[in-house]
């Protein structure tokens, strides 16, 4: 789990680069922060929601590149339609 962990805090760290600044913290600063902070019976409660909400938010961009996928196909077809009934 500690891999999965440093993982998804340095994907985070990463993502959040301009908050991080803001709060004066390092990328490293804040994954020993986290690593700390999940040792705790809150915080491993905590870290399991952060973990599903992040991979709801991915999923949910995989859905929505998904349906761009499914409109240019849907499009396709309808030129095709198009040109189908010109002839």
């Amino acid at each position: 789990m500690s891999d999965r962990l440093d993982n998804i805090f340095l994907n985070f760290a990463n993502d959040q680069e301009d908050l991080l600044d803001e709060m004066d913290m390092t990328k490293d600063e804040f994954i020993e922060s986290a690593k700390r902070w999940s040792e705790t019976a809150d915080g491993k409660l905590e870290i399991q929601k952060f973990i599903l909400e992040r991979e709801i938010d991915d999923l949910k961009k995989d859905i929505a590149d998904i349906e761009s996928v499914i409109d240019k196909k849907l499009a396709s077809i309808r030129e095709i339609d198009e040109e189908l009934s010109r002839l």
